[in-house]
């Protein structure tokens, strides 16, 4: 009876060994799991191709958003100022609540050599950016706005304007 039994356990134990799944299990040598050098190598120059391609394009997004930005802080500022000019005289474009004072990259003031130091102002870049200038000037007798760029620069300027 007893020898019956490991009979009955051994024919289980070999019915199980004969499956393929097990048997290719029980083949599989411990150094062939896993990704060879070769597929690794392949996977990381993929990787580094994609990243030299995208590393740059997400650079010139950056800088059009930050160009944008002053551009429309100047704008907003200056009509801000147009609104309140006859409320309050003594208006400053650095005062305006639409000039937050700072934007990334940029200085934003009052354009340097004028009296009038709520229509004209200019964006320059701080040091070390790779941004050209705005300038901003409204004229409040004729109406008339004038938007001039770095010429040079071309993320957010066209033949010196913007």
């Amino acid at each position: 009876m007893y020898s019956d039994f490991i009979v009955l356990k051994m024919d289980l134990l070999i019915n199980a060994l004969n499956k393929n799944k097990v048997k290719k299990v029980l083949s599989t040598k411990p150094w062939e799991e896993g990704f060879s050098l070769v597929e690794l190598v392949v996977v990381i120059a993929v990787l580094a191709i994609l990243s030299a391609v995208a590393i740059p394009a997400f650079q010139g997004v950056q800088a059009r958003a930050k160009t944008s930005a002053v551009k429309n802080g100047m704008v907003n500022g200056v009509k801000e100022c147009i609104v309140s000019d006859g409320l309050d005289l003594g208006t400053t474009f650095a005062k305006s609540k639409a000039f937050a004072g700072s934007y990334t990259g940029f200085t934003v003031r009052k354009r340097q050599n004028t009296i009038d130091s709520c229509y004209k102002v200019e964006a320059i870049p701080d040091a070390g950016q790779p941004f050209g200038y705005f300038v901003l000037e409204y004229d409040a007798t004729t109406g008339v706005s004038t938007k001039i760029c770095d010429a040079n620069y071309d993320i957010g300027c066209t033949n010196g304007k913007w």
